[in-house]
């Protein structure tokens, strides 16, 4: 698929990562959980759910807060650390996941991958997936998720229009940065009921969407 200078830029499929595409937000949690009780303090299914989809430095600051030792770096790199090897053992795909990258990218779809996640887990994913013509990371932007930068920069690296292209989404954070980049929030609703933004569709899982369905959201010809 491609455009000239006169034409107008065409739209993309953006997808977040955990939750959206891999199910890793239990390793996450199980990650959370261990270096909270190394240092003898909790962490609870609530500060799990409270953080979820937010900057990694905001439960890291809350560990630290209640006494895990370390910079919020080192905290963010026992946790990244422990999920990347859990993801390069087994990667945890969402239903519906692989087949409906598969499917958009036959048909022609540019596709990113947008993610507060660190880069080394989204690369792993990136690379399994072999679909994706930009992948934005919390290393690629000064201001992560629930701000638009992520995925504006992920449609500039792309070369799509913000405001013709869907984002898939599970997080309030994620959503509202999508959003407002002006994409369509297609949200799935497993973990978060209410994306509190405006959705243009909300999703029981992957399995709901066709590549068909996106194809024809974004206006383009059938391949």
């Amino acid at each position: 698929m491609s455009h000239t200078s006169s034409d107008p830029m065409p739209g993309g499929a953006l997808f977040d990562l955990d939750g959206t595409l891999i199910d890793s937000e239990p390793q996450w949690q199980i990650a959370q959980t261990r270096l909270a009780e190394s240092a003898g303090v909790s962490w609870t299914d609530e500060d799990f759910r409270a953080t979820t989809g937010q900057p990694m430095p905001r439960w890291a600051a809350i560990l630290s807060d209640r006494g895990v030792p370390g910079t919020l770096e080192e905290i963010i790199d026992h946790a990244v650390q422990f999920v990347t090897e859990q993801i390069r053992t087994r990667m945890p795909w969402l239903p519906g996941a692989r087949e409906l990258l598969t499917g958009v990218a036959a048909a022609g779809v540019p596709c990113a991958l947008v993610t507060n996640n660190a880069a080394a887990s989204a690369a792993l994913v990136a690379e399994a997936a072999g679909v994706f013509g930009a992948v934005v990371s919390s290393a690629d932007v000064t201001d992560p998720k629930p701000h638009p930068e992520p995925y504006l920069t992920a449609a500039r690296w792309l070369g799509v229009d913000p405001q013709r292209s869907i984002a898939f989404e599970d997080s309030v954070a994620g959503a509202t940065s999508a959003h407002r980049a002006g994409m369509a929030v297609w949200f799935l609703t497993e973990h978060t009921a209410d994306p509190q933004i405006p959705a243009a569709r909300l999703l029981t899982s992957l399995t709901d969407v066709r590549a068909s369905d996106v194809v024809t959201e974004l206006g383009l010809d059938p391949v």
